[in-house]
């Protein structure tokens, strides 16, 4: 077994050493066995020079103090990194708090681009129908939600392993607005798209699947995941008015490395308070209340621009209803001046 990584060198004045690939690929929530408490969160480092992941536990996920080495595992990527981490894991008395844990993942042949595995989650709800595969595609190691249902079946018996899955390539990227956009056409194409929309039948509404894409604008793309160290997109949002008068907006975000959807409620109180306050807080959404709520975004015309957001009480009421006592994963306020 390779070992214990230290996290700073004083000698060359760097982060985690020997040879780290990042210096902090992934946070993780661990359960302790059996279940008492509050889950714990840790961090998973990895290094190429020796190839190990190692796992701490972290008091502070802000900070990364406290870290406290549970175990390094040999090789991670080679073999079924999912039965590895649960064994090893269960050795240390503790249980993955991820969708790779969950009796409704389902594992694909498809991984990430950092070579973890990828699976889909199958949990639906009601006859809302089937959540586009895209929307429902996570990572073996994306943050647990509010529905996560810990799997039955021992590390010898996993389901997750993908021996037997057809190596079929899951699409998982969305694409850009900003680069199938007309306005990044020609002159001429746009044109002749405006001609031809003109003289032929109005098309169709386009269902979810079609209409998944990352949003341009603020933000968008740039907001680090809150689990791992990709990037998370927009992927739809709706503006709508606080009793107070200020400016409220509802908004799905997706880790483009892991997958994992949140839900933001972002306040902004800048023309009211003095100030220039803001207040975020973010929650972990499963794929099928993604869904949902994207579905009711698109039903409002020019949702994500705030110039209606008077009329959009009845949708705002459904959010709030949809959040109610769910705990966030971060609140913050904070203030300009």
């Amino acid at each position: 077994m390779p070992p214990e990584l230290h996290t700073f060198n004083v000698e060359t004045m760097s982060g985690v050493f020997p040879g780290t690939r990042t210096a902090v690929f992934q946070r993780v929530r661990l359960v302790p066995v059996p279940p008492e408490g509050e889950p714990t969160w840790a961090q998973l480092l990895w290094t190429d020079d020796p190839p190990a992941c190692v796992v701490h536990l972290v008091d502070s996920v802000a900070s990364g103090a406290d870290r406290a080495h549970l175990f390094a595992i040999a090789d991670p990527l080679t073999g079924d990194f999912n039965q590895r981490l649960t064994a090893a894991l269960a050795e240390a008395g503790w249980t993955l708090d991820a969708c790779g844990s969950c009796r409704n993942w389902s594992a694909t042949a498809s991984q990430t681009d950092d070579g973890l595995p990828v699976g889909s989650c199958t949990l639906v709800h009601n006859d809302d129908g089937a959540v586009p595969h895209r929307l429902s595609t996570q990572s073996h190691l994306a943050l647990a939600c509010a529905h996560h249902t810990l799997s039955q079946h021992s590390a010898s018996q996993s389901p997750f392993s993908t021996s037997g899955l057809r190596a079929e390539d899951h699409q998982s990227r969305l694409p850009k607005i900003a680069e199938i956009s007309d306005s990044k056409k020609s002159p001429w194409k746009r044109a002749r798209i405006r001609i031809g929309q003109a003289l032929s039948r109005p098309a169709p509404p386009l269902t979810l699947e079609q209409s998944l894409a990352e949003r341009s604008g603020v933000g968008a793309g740039t907001e680090p995941c809150f689990v791992c160290q990709g990037r998370i997109a927009n992927l739809g949002a709706l503006a709508v008015e606080t009793p107070e008068g200020d400016k409220q907006t509802f908004s799905v975000w997706r880790c483009r490395l892991c997958f994992t959807l949140y839900l933001s409620n972002w306040i902004d109180r800048w023309e009211r308070v003095e100030s220039l306050e803001t207040e975020e807080t973010i929650y972990r959404i499963a794929p099928f209340e993604a869904a949902q709520l994207l579905t009711l975004f698109s039903a409002v015309r020019g949702g994500d621009h705030p110039a209606r957001r008077r009329d959009r009480n009845a949708q705002r009421a459904a959010i709030l209803d949809f959040v109610g006592e769910r705990r966030p994963l971060s609140h913050v306020v904070k203030q300009g001046r």
